[in-house]
């Protein structure tokens, strides 16, 4: 793990969360006390795919104590929670290790607390409330996010966990890792709330949802400024810009400028844009433009991977795909694709590192390794022990950019690669309010490729709020240091 995304936490318990890196699942039946393996298979019922046999996962976690000797509750819910996410669609392995590492601080808080002398489990029930170990757990996150110097987690963190540990309970529970007996007293208090959404047709209703009473509410005033866009994102002004687009012009890296104009100019994702591929480039240039722009599919089956594989259309610039054209022709991407896995294959992906290995690990490539024409070209340890990339390297490139930007403007907000999405969604809104055009909802929620009408809400609400907000904080400001200084000596 990297030295700035340890916790913060001083923990007198040495469990940790390691890797198996090549993973043959097995299909797992449980009973009272004991589990049976058997060949995995799953089918995609949304999707009505053929089954799938003895697939192989990389980097699948498993929960060590500090003894050194598996957590085989949590290791069995990990297998379980992989095996519900299996019966609807492919398991996004990722979701997986996150929440490993939310039950792996939660287990090193147990073993702290027990290396403490006190007596504590993760079946610590009893029937005071206040002493049962959920109880516990959540006044200790509320305890450390209380904290005002140098606080161990911020609030985001301290949300997953206490969601991590909630799954948990109820993941034993429901395919009966552990019988009824073990959980005595309730784990936590189940609670249905009514929440406001927006429909399809625009119409708001309310919508029951199932919470607990391990609820760890955000603070109203973290919303000003912000779009909660798969992440709390901030769009960037004209002014910022135009003076990250100066400063983009100038860096001789090509390739992580045209990844930064995909961005921009589409409002795809990081791992939408990494993913894209030299024959989706050949579609583009083969259709005939609309209003400027032409249309690529992307998520599940598409090879190029979006957030949960939802499938939608990006909408790209005619100019951009010519740019991209041009750069799958150029000396430097012939050099990169003779090095990589896809070779000089239309499968390839678009943007490649010097090394030949892409930017972000696409879904497909993993499968066509294990089987398919391209695993032919690397030994057969290559087909399931490889680096899976996810985009650091280009989380580096923009940080330096940042720091460039500042050498000349001091005063310059850093911002991440994926505030580029939401920058592209307020600039078609404002492009949209001055064209005079009336009701854009649906078109910015397909743009941006929204489940919810509530998140495609927050773009057209955005500028409107925060005028409200300025306009009154203005007001009040002046107000009081009207009163101020009528005492001023």
């Amino acid at each position: 793990m990297r030295a700035d995304k340890r916790s913060k936490q001083a923990l007198n318990s040495a469990a940790r969360l390691s890797f198996i890196d090549v993973f043959t699942p097995s299909q797992v039946t449980f009973d009272h006390q004991s589990a049976t393996f058997s060949r995995f298979k799953y089918n995609s019922l949304s999707l009505q795919l053929s089954p799938i046999d003895d697939g192989v996962i990389r980097n699948f976690p498993i929960l060590i104590r500090g003894d050194g000797s598996p957590w085989d509750l949590g290791n069995l819910y990990l297998m379980g929670k992989f095996t519900e996410m299996a019966k609807v669609s492919p398991p996004i392995i990722d979701t997986l290790r996150s929440i490993a590492k939310h039950l792996v601080m939660y287990l090193r808080w147990i073993e702290h607390l027990r290396n403490d002398g006190q007596n504590i489990h993760e079946l610590y029930f009893p029937v005071e409330e206040e002493r049962r170990v959920t109880w516990a757990y959540f006044r200790y996150l509320k305890r450390l996010l209380r904290q005002t110097c140098d606080q161990p987690i911020s609030l985001s963190v301290a949300k997953a966990r206490m969601q991590a540990v909630i799954g948990f309970y109820r993941g034993i529970l429901a395919w009966r890792l552990v019988g009824e007996s073990a959980i005595e007293h309730s784990a936590f208090n189940s609670i249905l709330v009514g929440i406001p959404i927006v429909n399809s047709v625009g119409i708001q209703i309310m919508k029951t949802v199932e919470t607990t009473n391990f609820k760890i509410p955000k603070p109203q005033r973290d919303q000003v400024g912000l779009i909660r866009d798969g992440g709390a994102l901030r769009p960037l002004t004209e002014h910022e810009q135009n003076l990250f687009l100066e400063t983009l012009r100038k860096s001789s890296n090509r390739a992580f400028q045209l990844i930064c104009f995909v961005a921009l100019f589409t409002g795809a994702r990081l791992q939408t844009v990494c993913t894209l591929r030299m024959k989706d480039v050949s579609k583009l240039l083969d259709q005939k433009p609309n209003n400027g722009e032409v249309l690529l599919r992307v998520g599940m089956g598409m090879g190029v991977d979006t957030k949960n594989q939802k499938r939608y259309r990006l909408h790209v610039p005619v100019a951009l795909v010519q740019m991209l054209s041009n750069y799958i022709e150029s000396e430097e991407h012939r050099e990169r694709r003779a090095l990589s896995f896809y070779g000089d294959s239309e499968e390839n992906y678009v943007f490649l590192a010097s090394n030949g290995s892409p930017y972000y690990t696409s879904t497909s490539e993993i499968v066509d390794r294990q089987e398919g024409k391209f695993s032919r070209r690397i030994s057969a340890r290559d087909r399931v022990s490889f680096t899976i990339q996810h985009g650091n390297a280009l989380r580096n490139y923009l940080r330096r950019l940042i720091r460039d930007i500042r050498l000349e403007h001091s005063d310059f907000t850093a911002f991440g690669y994926h505030d580029l999405r939401a920058t592209y969604g307020m600039n078609f809104v404002r492009d949209a309010e001055s064209s005079g055009a009336k009701d854009i909802r649906d078109e910015l929620k397909a743009r941006m490729g929204h489940s919810s009408f509530n998140t495609t809400q927050m773009y057209l609400n955005y500028d409107e709020h925060n005028q409200i907000v300025s306009a009154a904080t203005a007001f009040h400001h002046n107000r009081i240091n009207s009163v101020v200084k009528q005492f001023q000596l």
